[in-house]
């Protein structure tokens, strides 16, 4: 029993020992736990190089009592050696001599050293740029990550921050973004103080149009018919620069030369390059130049066109944004030069001003104007074309699809002067080498391949053509129209308003004039007129063929030869000679001309009618066809008249002469001859009597011949007829007496018929019937001589009085 309460009390002094073993642990392990507590928040030890640390630091730059910026951080470390001072978290916040910004630039740690009392961060270093009102409206967001807040945030390294200056400074890669636009560059340069922010090498920078509904709605709205896929495409733009300037109080950004930028197919070269922002940091207004002192690149803009490399060149150019990003008007001054290469040939243009009005899509030009010098040149297929003035426009049509841009119709806005160059073909074939237009306003119409298809002009219209051997064409009038076939080669040329035309001594004027291209056909329409060295002709249409020399007149046609009188086709009166018809068909290579439709001819006396009256110049001959009906004087008597023949009564002082009116089917006139032919039942007759016959020639004398002598009508007197000679079934009627016989003639000097062959009989009421071998008798008297078998006889019935 005792044994076992003995182990009993054993076991139990063993387990209390236990258990005041572990409460005795227990105390010691807590004791440790509350002494590593304490440990564990005590501050650290001091290194022996630091002087003291601080929970927070910062420190403001204030200017009078405007605090410019403050410099914060979480902790700072002071260093015993060096004026240094690590800070930690540090913000340094720029307001700006107004506090109109609230800049900010973040990093993790920062060394600031007192003396000189500078700022290096050497790691990754934040900066946003923002306005004070932006942080007012987006308290809540951080700097940077609201899309909507105009934030330009910058990420870097190694950035030295100087206190008295404010500026910050890297040398390190640069990270920059905004809500239009991204980039990046290598050195930062910042002055807080002046709001400045510098990329000092190797900037890239592109900026983006806004995205959103916006610009489809917006070109719905100006034009219901387009679809939102044919809206602004948003494409990018490029920069590439050799480092930029930012001045955030101007919100005007500065790329320094040699800038580059790139957009689609588009490129542009510069100097220098400013960018204007809006509000909303979106571009508004940029600015290309040469650069500092006109050194720099000439801004030179660039395009890969379908139709081949445009390249346009000035001393200054101006881009104006809306503001969902497309280009709204583009302004280039200063010796603006233009020039479009491509396989078919070369566009040039230039001017001292050039303006471009653009399209919301597809960036493509929707009126351009030029003005000042304005010149334009065209070389294609062998032919050039230019063009200048003081002012030019185009307008174009809206595309279908990117880089499909085309003319649709150009006018010049003051006077002037266009000119076509194109090689002779081999052999001359009548092509024009050059024509020259001029007016006070020139308009064109372009088709679909930015080729002619009109040209019109009005105001003091002038148009020059030079046609190979030829001597020049002049033409002027109050407007024109040039009409183009496919291809640009020009196919009709229409003038109107008072026209008047000129090629060496030839010229003519009319209401209204058509060149035809093809034909080479020149129709005049309205009071025309048609003038050469000798000749004047009107009517209401006319039209010539260049290249025949075939000319045709119609309605009212009237012409005056004033070389009538002295080499002329007629040359019956020292006077001009004057003909009328309805139609008039010449040809002034061979000098033909024939006139129908009631052809009349009159030259101081002397009168030709007929259905059509023909005149061969080379030839100094007239043909009259059907029902020829003609007036001529008749010569007088003159002192060299035979002694033996009968007085002829002397036509008094101022009345008129003694004429004689013939009819025939034809009637044909030699001039160097002065001779007549006519045939087809011909009648000649005056007051003296008159001849009827088939063929009949008729014999003139100058006024100033003696009557019935030889003449070749080149004495310059008036033509009068002074003998006549029928043939075939003539009969020859004075009053009540009648001659038949195969052939008479008829003396005017003499007045006095003869008859002969075939069997020559005269019928007379009171002395009967006489016959002959030859019969004369006198208009003078009632003489008849007899001329038989028997011998010549003399027969008397009375004195004709006169």
């Amino acid at each position: 029993m005792r044994t076992s309460q003995a182990a009993r009390y054993a076991r139990w002094a063993a387990v209390a020992a236990m258990l005041l073993t572990m409460t005795v642990a227990g105390v010691y392990a807590r004791r440790a736990w509350q002494a590593a507590q304490v440990k564990k928040k005590a501050p650290p030890v001091v290194p022996p190089t630091v002087q003291q640390r601080s929970a927070e630091f910062s420190f403001s730059k204030v200017e009078k009592d405007r605090t410019l910026f403050t410099v914060r951080a979480s902790r700072a470390t002071e260093f015993k050696e060096g004026s240094r001072n690590l800070l930690e978290d540090v913000w340094i916040t720029i307001y700006g001599r107004t506090g109109e910004r609230l800049d900010n630039i973040h990093t993790s740690a920062c060394e600031y050293t007192s003396n000189p009392e500078r700022i290096l961060c050497a790691g990754e270093v934040h900066m946003d740029l923002e306005s004070a009102e932006d942080a007012r409206q987006h308290p809540s967001q951080a700097p940077g990550e609201n899309p909507l807040a105009r934030v330009i945030h910058l990420r870097t390294s190694n950035v030295s921050f100087d206190r008295e200056s404010g500026e910050a400074r890297t040398d390190q890669p640069v990270v920059f973004r905004f809500p239009y636009g991204e980039g990046r560059c290598t050195g930062l340069s910042y002055s807080s103080l002046q709001g400045v922010v510098r990329l000092l090498r190797d900037v890239d920078l592109t900026l983006a149009p806004p995205a959103g509904p916006e610009p489809a709605s917006a070109v719905r709205a100006a034009n219901p018919t387009r679809s939102p896929a044919k809206s602004f495409p948003g494409t990018p733009v490029n920069f590439t620069a050799g480092s930029l300037e930012y001045r955030r109080d101007t919100r005007i950004v500065r790329l320094l030369g040699p800038v580059h930028a790139r957009q689609g197919h588009r490129e542009l070269l510069a100097g220098e390059l400013a960018l204007e922002l809006d509000a909303d940091l979106r571009a508004r207004r940029m600015v290309a130049r040469r650069g500092a002192k006109g050194a720099g690149q000439r801004p030179e803009l660039r395009s890969a066109e379908r139709r081949g490399q445009a390249v346009l060149s000035a001393d200054e150019c101006v881009a104006y944004f809306h503001r969902e990003g497309w280009a709204e008007r583009i302004l280039a001054t200063g010796s603006v030069r233009g020039n479009m290469h491509g396989p078919g040939g070369e566009d040039r243009l230039e001017a001292q001003q050039l303006e471009v009005e653009m399209l919301p899509e597809f960036m493509a030009p929707k009126v351009l104007t030029a003005t000042g010098d304005v010149k334009a040149q065209s070389s294609h297929r062998g032919e050039s074309r230019s063009l200048a003035t003081s002012a030019l426009r185009f307008y174009f049509v809206d595309p279908t699809k990117p880089r499909e841009q085309r003319l649709g119709h150009a006018e010049t806005l003051a006077p002037a002067t266009i000119e076509w160059q194109r090689p002779n073909a081999p052999g001359g074939n009548g092509e024009p080498q050059a024509i020259r237009l001029r007016g006070r306003q020139i308009a064109a119409e372009f088709g679909e391949h930015n080729d002619f298809r009109n040209l019109t002009g009005r105001g003091d219209v002038e148009i020059e053509r030079h046609l190979p051997g030829r001597p020049p064409q002049m033409s002027m009038s109050r407007e024109f129209a040039l009409k183009f076939a496919p291809g640009s080669k020009w196919a009709e040329l229409q003038q109107s308003g008072n026209v008047r035309l000129r090629e060496a001594e030839r010229s003519a004027q009319a209401d209204h004039a058509r060149l035809d291209r093809a034909t080479d056909n020149l129709t005049l329409t309205g009071s025309v007129v048609l003038s050469d060295q000798g000749t004047r002709t009107t009517a209401e249409s006319l039209t010539f063929n260049q290249h025949s020399g075939e000319l045709r007149a119609d309605g009212e046609v009237r012409s005056t030869d004033t070389s009538a009188a002295r080499n002329g086709v007629v040359n019956l009166a020292p006077l001009p000679a004057i003909i009328s018809s309805d139609h008039l068909v010449a040809n002034t290579s061979n000098g033909r001309a024939v006139y129908s439709g009631h052809a009349r001819l009159w030259q101081g006396d002397a009168v030709i009618e007929a259905d059509s009256i023909e005149l061969l110049r080379g030839a100094r001959q007239l043909i009259a066809r059907g029902n020829v009906a003609a007036v001529f004087p008749q010569a007088e008597a003159s002192a060299g008249s035979p002694p033996s023949a009968p007085a002829v009564t002397k036509r008094r002082e101022g009345a008129a002469p003694a004429v004689w009116r013939v009819r025939a089917g034809t009637l044909t006139y030699w001039s160097t001859e002065a001779r007549a032919h006519l045939e087809q039942n011909v009648l000649m007759q005056a007051r003296q009597g008159q001849i009827s016959s088939r063929v009949l020639d008729l014999f003139f004398t100058s006024a100033g011949s003696p009557a019935g002598s030889p003449t070749s009508g080149a004495s310059g007197g008036a033509q009068r007829l002074s003998r006549a000679v029928a043939s075939g079934g003539v009969t020859v009627r004075q009053g009540d007496r009648r001659g038949v016989a195969e052939q008479a003639e008829y003396i005017a000097a003499e007045g006095k018929f003869v008859l002969s062959g075939g069997h020559p009989t005269l019928y007379d009421a009171f002395r009967g019937t006489t016959t002959g071998r030859q019969l004369t008798f006198f208009f003078a008297d009632d003489t008849i001589v007899v001329d038989s078998e028997e011998g010549s006889r003399t027969l008397t019935r009375h004195r004709v009085e006169k």
